[in-house]
């Protein structure tokens, strides 16, 4: 997808970059951003927090969270080359993965096996995943009734993240929708490593829609 002009990220703002392959989350600075001539390749240079860390992800698929100058977010997919220069990556990537135009997080239409756990646990399944917080649908109306969820209480989110792999948060209940049996979730103190691993599924699922989009169309 091509970025608004309001929508490119400004020089000096943070990166987040994940590799796609596995292995832990690294931050840094945006250094220089440019797109080609008819917008569809990206290219960002990133200066690491640790430059250490350099090395690690040269040559290596990375999902770049970005921000644009009012923050809302913008991922690229690209490879990571190492530079000349001591910390830096050149990333390159084809158009933008995803952008959130008001959310300073990408969400995913995700549904995943999960379980809230208030007055007693109520087996659910989520709509959409972000790192921030999800959507989730109860299996019937008693359910979430014997729930005992509103506005503002704090339950306990377990979420299927992958294969084997689940992630349990503590998580603010911001609406109950009785008619649909769903609750939205903010989550609160949701650690680093957790909130990678939400991260991984969500732009895993974003970027395999996008491939089968493109395969469609072929």
């Amino acid at each position: 997808m091509l970025l608004t002009p309001s929508q490119v990220p400004p020089v000096g703002g943070p990166v987040r970059l994940l590799p796609i392959t596995g292995g832990p989350e690294q931050r840094g600075t945006l250094s220089d951003w440019s797109t080609s001539p008819a917008g569809l390749v990206a290219t960002a240079v990133v200066t690491l927090d640790d430059p250490a860390s350099a090395a690690a992800l040269a040559d290596q698929p990375v999902w770049a969270h970005l921000h644009s100058a009012g923050g809302a977010a913008v991922v690229l997919e690209a490879v990571a080359e190492g530079t000349a220069v001591g910390g830096e990556l050149l990333l390159t990537g084809v158009l933008a993965l995803a952008t959130e135009q008001q959310r300073a997080e990408p969400r995913a239409d995700i549904a995943r096996r999960a379980q809230l756990r208030g007055r007693v646990a109520a087996a659910a399944r989520t709509i959409d995943l972000s790192r921030t917080g999800a959507r989730v649908v109860l299996a019937t109306d008693a359910a979430l009734a014997n729930l005992g969820a509103s506005a503002d209480d704090t339950l306990e989110l377990v979420v299927e993240v992958g294969a084997e792999e689940t992630v349990t948060a503590a998580a603010r209940v911001v609406r109950v929708d009785a008619e649909r049996s769903e609750v939205a979730l903010t989550f609160v103190d949701l650690s680093d490593a957790d909130a990678t691993r939400i991260e991984r599924a969500v732009l895993g699922k974003i970027s395999s829609e996008r491939e089968q989009a493109g395969a469609s169309a072929t």
